[in-house]
C-alpha cells in the first residue's frame, strides 16, 4: 500500500471490521511510529440467518447496519480491512516445485480446488512464500470463494466504502500472537464463539491444524432460555452465572439417582459441566492427532479468546483440567487509548485486532 507524506506526519488510519454468524465486531485505530492507537471500538448484533456459512444472506439488512456503524461513532474508514464470517475459507501448508510466479499462482490454484471443491475460476487466492528448500517452496496459502467475497464487497460499494484489504479469522489470531513472540514453539488457540468454537494449531509461518467444533456460546446461551425469556435475557442470565464444576459433580450423583430431567439452578451447573467437558475433549483430541504426528513440534502453550469466555468460572476449569500452560490472549495490548473511549470486551476483538496488526506489520516490513 503506497503511503502519502501527510500519512507519515498524521499516521495511516485503519479500521477492521470482524464478521461473525451472530455479529460485527470493529476497531478504528491510528498507526503512527510503530504504535497503534484505538480510536473507537464496538459490536453489532445479527439476526439469525444473516450469513450462514460464512456468505452474506440479508446484503440489505448488513447494508443498514455498516452505514449506522460509520455514523454512529463518526468513523472515517481510512485503510478499511474485513474479515469474513468462517465457513468456507481455506488455509494450508503446501509444498510446491519452484517456477515463476505467475505458473506458481496458477498452478496453487488447481491444488487449493481439490481442497474447495469450487470451480478454478471462483477461487479467491493468496499466499507467502515461508522458506526454500533445493528445488521446492514451503507456502502458507489461503483461498476463499470470490462469491463469498463479493457478497461482502456489495455491502460497503453500497455505502461507497472501499475494502482494502480482506484477512481471515486464523491468519488474523496468528499475527495477533506473532507480534510479541508467543508463537516461535506451537500452540493451540481457542476461540469460543457465539455459533462455534474454533481450535487453531500454529507456530509463527507454520499452520497445522484448523477445525471448528459445534459446542459454543449460544449453547450455553440456550440453557437460560425458556418461554418466559427472550435471548437477550437469556444471556443477561448467562452473564450472571457462576459455574462451580464441584457442585456440579455432587448434583450429576444425586440426578442420577434421582432420574429426573426437571430443570433447575443445579441441573444448569450439571449441563454446563457437560457442554465444557466437551470442548476440553475436542482440545484435548486435537492436541494428541498434532502431538503424535509433530513430535519434534509439539504444543507447548494454550491461548484462549472469544465472548464465550464471559461464562464465569470457565477459564479456571480449563486450568485445572487441562495439563497445560494456558493464556487469555489481551487483543488490545498493543493498543494505546484514552480512558474516555468507550470499549467493548475485549474476548470479542482478537480477530479485528489481529487484521490491523497483521497490516501493521505487513507495512513496516
Amino acid at each position: 500500500m503506497a503511503v502519502s507524506p501527510l500519512s507519515l506526519i498524521k499516521g495511516i488510519k485503519y479500521v477492521s471490521l470482524d464478521f461473525g454468524h451472530n455479529s460485527i465486531k470493529y476497531l478504528s485505530s491510528r498507526a503512527k511510529n510503530g504504535k497503534l492507537k484505538l480510536l473507537a471500538s464496538g459490536r453489532r448484533e445479527l439476526p439469525p440467518g444473516t450469513i450462514k456459512d460464512g456468505k452474506i444472506i440479508d446484503t440489505h439488512l448488513l447494508t443498514k447496519i455498516i452505514a449506522d456503524i460509520f455514523n454512529e461513532k463518526d468513523m472515517k474508514p481510512g485503510v478499511l480491512l474485513v474479515t469474513p464470517a468462517s465457513g468456507q475459507e481455506f488455509v494450508r501448508n503446501l509444498k510446491m516445485p519452484k517456477m515463476p510466479e505467475d505458473e506458481l499462482k496458477e498452478a496453487l490454484v488447481w491444488e487449493v480446488q481439490d481442497f474447495m471443491d469450487i470451480e478454478v475460476e471462483k477461487i479467491a487466492l493468496d499466499y507467502i512464500i515461508i522458506n526454500e528448500e533445493n528445488d521446492q517452496y514451503e507456502l502458507l496459502v489461503t483461498g476463499i470463494s470470490k462469491d463469498i467475497l463479493n457478497g461482502y464487497l456489495e455491502i460497503f460499494d453500497n455505502n461507497m466504502l472501499k475494502v482494502e484489504v480482506f484477512n481471515l479469522e486464523d491468519m488474523a489470531l496468528i499475527s495477533l500472537l506473532s507480534k510479541d513472540k508467543r508463537l516461535e514453539k506451537p500452540a493451540l488457540i481457542l476461540d469460543v464463539g457465539a455459533r462455534s468454537s474454533k481450535i487453531l494449531i500454529a507456530a509463527e509461518n507454520k499452520f497445522y491444524l484448523s477445525r471448528e467444533v459445534d459446542t459454543s456460546g449460544d449453547n450455553f446461551s440456550n440453557l437460560f432460555l425458556n418461554e418466559e425469556k427472550s435471548h437477550e435475557e437469556a444471556e443477561i442470565e448467562k452473564k450472571k452465572f457462576e459455574f462451580f464444576p464441584e457442585q456440579a459433580e455432587v448434583e450429576e450423583k444425586k440426578f442420577d439417582l434421582m432420574l429426573t430431567d426437571i430443570d433447575t439452578a443445579e441441573t444448569t451447573q450439571k449441563r454446563v459441566k457437560e457442554l465444557v467437558d466437551e470442548i476440553i475433549f475436542e482440545i484435548n483430541r486435537s492436541l494428541e492427532y498434532h502431538n503424535e504426528r509433530n513430535k519434534e513440534n509439539p504444543v507447548e502453550n494454550i491461548y484462549l479468546t472469544g465472548g464465550g469466555l464471559l461464562l464465569n468460572g470457565l477459564t479456571s476449569y480449563f486450568k485445572e483440567q487441562i495439563d497445560y500452560k494456558i493464556s487469555i490472549i489481551d487483543p488490545l495490548k498493543e493498543f494505546d487509548f484514552k480512558n474516555d473511549v468507550k470499549q467493548i470486551n475485549k474476548h470479542f476483538m482478537a480477530t479485528a485486532a489481529g487484521t490491523i496488526i497483521s497490516e501493521v506489520m505487513h507495512n513496516e516490513s
